[in-house]
């Protein structure tokens, strides 16, 4: 992703990773958070029950380096990521978020949070539709699917909005990521991804 996002998730930002389910969202986010907790930095991860502490492993996060947080409804969610970011000691907080855009107004506290901080904020969420708050608060957008041939080994990555500079070259790339081998879990590309409750509970 670093040929469309030069210098990476854009700290003082709310960024945007939309698709939908099993697209590879959790994935490149994990990719993002290893890269993130090998150079040092602090990743807090809020979630519905969708991440894989063996997942985030096998993807190189650094656990002693990863705070997750499993919030049981919506408005927990939001929350948890708002104390987060007004705490300002991660250096990326990640927000799973699994349903519609929801009340703007949150939205926009989350915004005003993270602008100007040194966190960054990731949410992932569904393609976001038509008055979605989603599309106003992030100031980027990145869009994902699966490639329809190779559904398990790369993922297709559009840069569909951003408030910083645009990338040299084209606004798409391939992400190659060389399947599951070796993965602590059976994975099919047609369940759930990486980090879904799917894997814990089978």
């Amino acid at each position: 992703m670093d040929a469309l996002l030069p210098g990476g998730i854009p700290r003082g930002a709310a960024s945007l990773l939309s698709g939908p389910p099993s697209s590879g969202k959790t994935g490149l986010a994990l990719r993002a958070a290893a890269q993130l907790t090998a150079d040092g930095g602090q990743v807090a991860w809020v979630h519905r029950g969708a991440l894989s502490v063996a997942s985030a492993v096998w993807a190189g996060v650094e656990p002693s380096r990863l705070l997750q947080v499993h919030a049981e409804s919506d408005l927990e969610a939001l929350r948890c990521a708002d104390y987060l970011l007004r705490w300002q000691a991660f250096h990326l907080v990640v927000l799973d978020w699994v349903g519609p855009g929801g009340h703007g107004g949150r939205w926009a506290r989350l915004q005003k949070l993270v602008v100007g901080s040194q966190s960054a904020l990731l949410v992932l969420a569904p393609p976001p539709g038509p008055g979605d708050p989603l599309r106003f608060v992030a100031a980027v957008h990145l869009a994902v699917e699966r490639v329809p041939e190779r559904p398990a080994q790369a993922v297709l990555v559009e840069l569909d909005k951003t408030r910083f500079g645009r990338p040299q070259g084209d606004d798409f790339a391939m992400v190659e990521h060389g399947g599951m081998e070796g993965a602590p879990f059976a994975l099919d590309p047609d369940l759930p991804g990486l980090g879904q409750q799917w894997h814990e509970e089978h």
